[in-house]
């Protein structure tokens, strides 16, 4: 709003020059920038242009700080003090959001969602091979990193990019995991079982394609399978202690894990101990 008010120039054509001084037209994105090409990562050389043209911005900035301050009288420095702490600071904070969309794009997590509904949970045997779901995954992953690599070739992507996009990527697929997981309607031990190796052979293979450590999220996912063979004492702890959960994964856990070996008394306290949590928004 403050950019909108004070630098963009609305003024319209019959404005007075003085209107019009230090105002700049409003920005708009040129035709030839394709942001819906899955092939160019949707777009990320100009996103990292345009991102990373900013940041080094900000740096420039910051080399200069000491100068300004000593340039500055002393009743501006406050507003110095303010453009530094609320403006140069956030530059580098504005990755995060602009290639998240890239990484929400770039993999396939609603086809992993149906594959993963398609899985038997309730087997009676522990298997020692893993599910197809996690090939596909890695084949997504390895399809982003080939990508990467060609986009790279057009503009460097400098580290804390790709970073960024790593991160995102992997997190947003251990986040489907658990969606994936809190689906499932029926599971036994031995499922239990299957889907930590799964999720073993998924971070096995990750590994490989990135230097990323420690790997986001992992512990998330890790806690959420474990917690299928909690007593219900240590379930009811579980949901105080993991608001990070939402309501529907938790209600699985209960429903699904603890629902054969726990009467319906104790399942509607745990139920309704989900129900008493207010949740912030994730």
């Amino acid at each position: 709003s403050r950019i909108q008010e004070s630098l963009i120039d609305n003024a319209g054509p019959h404005a007075s020059p003085e209107e019009r001084k230090e105002k700049v037209p409003s920005p708009h994105l040129s035709q030839l920038v394709v942001l819906t090409a899955s092939d160019t990562l949707y777009g990320l050389a100009e996103r990292v242009v345009a991102t990373e043209s900013l940041v080094f911005l900000a740096e420039q900035f910051e080399f200069l700080h000491l100068h300004l301050d000593t340039m500055m009288p002393s009743a501006k420095k406050p507003f110095l003090q303010q453009f530094y702490s609320q403006t140069v600071s956030t530059a580098s904070e504005l990755r995060k959001p602009i290639y998240w969309i890239v990484a929400a794009k770039a993999i396939d997590y609603e086809q992993m969602l149906l594959l993963m509904a398609g899985v038997k949970w309730d087997i009676k045997e522990i298997m020692s091979q893993h599910n197809v779901y996690v090939d596909v995954l890695l084949k997504e992953f390895e399809k982003f990193n080939q990508r990467l690599g060609d986009v790279s070739r057009i503009v460097r992507i400098p580290l804390p990019v790709s970073n960024v996009l790593w991160e995102h990527c992997i997190r947003l697929a251990n986040r489907t995991l658990v969606e994936g997981y809190a689906n499932v309607k029926k599971c036994s031990n031995e499922g239990r079982a299957l889907m930590q190796l799964d999720f073993q052979q998924f971070l096995m293979k990750l590994e490989k394609l990135t230097d990323l450590r420690p790997i986001p999220d992992k512990e998330f996912v890790e806690t959420y399978i474990k917690a299928y063979y909690l007593t219900e004492n240590d379930m009811e702890q579980f949901i105080k202690n993991h608001r990070e959960y939402s309501m529907k994964q938790l209600t699985n856990l209960v429903n699904v894990c603890l629902g054969s070996h726990i009467n319906k008394k104790a399942r509607q306290k745990l139920l309704a101990a989900i129900d008493d949590i207010d949740r912030p928004k994730r």
